[in-house]
C-alpha cells in the first residue's frame, strides 16, 4: 500500500513538473505570436505605403494579413 502511494505521489509530482513546463512553453509561444503579429502588421503597412499591395503577395500571405486585420491571431 505504501509503495502504491509512493508511486502515485511520484507520478503526480512528475505530471506537475510537465504541466508547469507546458504552461511556460505556452506563455512563450503566446509572446512570440504577439511579436510576430505586430511585425506582420508593420510590414504590411510599410509594403502598402511603398506600392507593394496585397495582390502582389502570395495567397497565403494575403489571407494571413486579411485575417490579422479582421482581428485574428490574438
Amino acid at each position: 500500500m505504501n509503495q502504491q502511494l509512493a508511486d502515485m505521489t511520484a507520478a503526480i509530482a512528475k505530471a506537475d513538473i510537465a504541466m508547469k513546463a507546458s504552461i511556460w512553453e505556452i506563455e512563450r509561444l503566446r509572446d512570440d505570436v504577439a511579436m510576430l503579429r505586430k511585425a506582420l502588421f508593420e510590414l504590411a503597412y510599410v509594403a502598402e505605403e511603398n506600392g507593394i499591395y496585397l495582390s502582389n503577395l502570395t495567397r497565403s500571405t494575403q489571407d494571413a494579413i486579411v485575417a490579422m486585420r479582421l482581428g485574428g491571431f490574438k
